[in-house]
């Protein structure tokens, strides 16, 4: 019986890593402080591809930033803390992880204090480069109120995103 469970864990754990890998763009933003994630800002991340390592201990993050109206390529690697969220020191301290994942959708939620200590909550919505549905725009709500993110702070950043695809 203990295999069995053991075998079910690891399908699951590698179904949800097949799922999260991939090419993916950013949809939407939320912020509690909506001053990071602005345009320029580099918090404001375009993303374009999840990379799992060592079964996913590892998040490597590749996105674009754009500041003075250029994209610059950036990547960003995630270490798996002992709570299974994300750790990675980009513009500050970040702990992210996902918080809803589907095939063509995914919520990641980001804990950030910046040098001069200042905390920030965010929500990253990211697709497949389709505009959001209703039912996914609800599902936003829900996660920014989750994270305690004013709903107006959500940003639709699709028709945004300039960078190289």
């Amino acid at each position: 019986m203990v295999k069995f469970l053991l075998l079910a864990l690891a399908l699951g754990l590698a179904h949800a890593q097949a799922e999260l890998e991939g090419k993916w763009v950013t949809v939407a933003i939320a912020a509690d402080n909506v001053n990071k994630i602005e345009d320029g800002e580099p918090l404001r991340l375009f993303l374009r591809e999840l990379t799992c390592a060592e079964a996913c201990d590892r998040l490597e993050l590749t996105f674009y930033i754009k500041a003075h109206g250029q994209c610059r390529k950036t990547k960003v690697v995630g270490n798996r803390q002992d709570d299974g969220k994300y750790y990675a020191d980009y513009v500050g301290e970040n702990t992210f992880g996902p918080l809803y994942v589907t095939p063509d959708f995914t919520i990641f939620g980001n804990h950030n204090v910046d040098k001069n200590g200042r905390t920030s909550n965010m929500i990253y919505v990211y697709g497949k480069g389709q505009p959001l549905t209703p039912e996914q725009y609800e599902k936003i709500e829900e996660f920014a109120k989750a994270q305690n993110i004013p709903t107006e702070n959500i940003q639709d950043v699709l028709a945004t995103d300039i960078c190289p695809k």
